[in-house]
């Protein structure tokens, strides 16, 4: 019987202990909000049409219903953990982006893919340039040295013209946006 009571009462205070430190992290997250300024509620407005939740203006900043917000526009909600993730399939309507490779890009985004595609076609035109220097010396070679070596000066070639094609893919599609 005693054992029953004793193991009773280790198993309550585990629990306690449980409740205790769930309670205090449900705490710290509201007392982010707790003493802020809340300026009102306000009515969200997306494409002309009201939303059924309420925003509001806390410390100066928006706060909307992010949930009905995305469902309006159409786009998909998850909560994973501590983040969430809003992702849209739309395709867009106007110049913001473009599309090149099956892909939509910002301008933003197209000059970084051009200074990638830029870095990296000056590395391999200048391994190009170095490997063709030798041309003279392998020129020698004979058997599976000289075939690799050629295989690889095949290889880059096909690389330098690629990356060529995609600069001038990227070049063209920033044209968008001029």
């Amino acid at each position: 019987m005693k054992t029953k009571k004793w193991l009773g009462l280790t198993l309550a205070f585990v629990f306690g202990v449980l409740v205790t430190m769930t309670g205090e992290d449900v705490a710290a997250q509201v007392q982010t909000m707790i003493g802020k300024k809340v300026t009102g509620e306000y009515t969200v407005v997306v494409n002309g049409e009201k939303l059924s939740d309420k925003g509001a203006i806390i410390d100066g900043r928006a706060n909307v219903p992010v949930r009905a917000l995305s469902e309006s526009l159409g786009a998909d909600i998850k909560v994973d953990g501590k983040t969430i993730m809003v992702t849209s399939e739309e395709t867009p309507t106007n110049n913001q982006v473009v599309l090149l490779d099956g892909k939509y890009y910002t301008k933003y985004d197209l000059l970084n893919e051009q200074k990638k595609t830029s870095d990296l076609l000056v590395h391999l035109s200048s391994s190009l340039e170095k490997e063709e220097s030798k041309t003279e010396y392998m020129s020698g070679q004979t058997g599976i040295v000289k075939q690799m070596w050629e295989d690889g000066l095949k290889t880059l070639r096909e690389k330098v013209d690629q990356n060529t094609q995609r600069l001038n893919s990227i070049n063209e599609a920033l044209k968008a946006f001029e």
